[in-house]
């Protein structure tokens, strides 16, 4: 009598080709399935090599404005403090009357020339002259003539001119005077010449003089 076959045995290479197409099958999904995906992070600077969102060129824009417009104050109110008018000089005219004023006329080529006159002083405090000028020259200059030991006279230029309280100053060719320096164009005998003292305190007297011969 024959045995019947084992029934364990009959399902052994059954099993083990299961086992071996299971093993295949996985064995490549496995290796195939993608890693999972990184959410994207939530930070809002931009990467390098992108251009910014329009929040931040907004910003950008923004705060640029505000430095321009900084800087544009400042220099505006820099502009306004160096355009700020000078100190006016005192209003008061000088307390002086002119007689025998006159311009000397000097021939074409001469770049000087002398103003004469007689000074009283009308007010109560000595008159300290600072200057002299005039549009028809560049220059202007306080003169005195003095006369050394040695008998020998000579002119120089200072830097006031005394006008006594209630006296007089006389302005000669043989003493003190003015001079016009740089003439812009010749003096002619008979026209007239605009010139302008000034002293100390800031006041000033403008004279109208005619040009004479000496």
């Amino acid at each position: 009598m024959t045995a019947p076959a084992h029934p364990h045995r009959r399902c052994a290479p059954a099993l083990a080709l299961l086992t071996l197409l299971a093993l295949t099958a996985c064995g490549p999904r496995a290796e195939s399935e993608p890693a999972t995906s990184a959410v994207p992070s939530a930070s809002t600077e931009p990467s390098a090599g992108t251009e910014p969102s329009a929040g931040t060129a907004a910003q950008d824009m923004a705060g640029h404005d505000m430095a321009d417009m900084d800087h544009g104050t400042m220099n505006h109110s820099g502009a306004s403090q160096n355009a700020a008018p000078a100190a006016q000089a005192n209003a008061a005219p000088l307390p002086l009357t002119v007689t025998d004023g006159r311009v000397v006329a000097v021939p074409p080529g001469v770049p000087d020339t002398s103003v004469f006159a007689t000074l009283t002083n009308t007010g109560p405090d000595d008159v300290q002259l600072s200057g002299v000028s005039s549009p028809a020259a560049t220059g202007g200059l306080l003169m005195i003539t003095r006369t050394d030991p040695a008998g020998l006279t000579g002119m120089s230029a200072v830097d006031t001119l005394t006008v006594p309280a209630g006296g007089t100053l006389t302005l000669s060719d043989t003493g003190d005077h003015l001079m016009l320096s740089g003439l812009k164009a010749p003096l002619q005998e008979g026209e007239r010449l605009s010139l302008t003292l000034t002293d100390t305190q800031g006041r000033a007297l403008t004279l109208d003089l005619p040009v004479l011969k000496p």
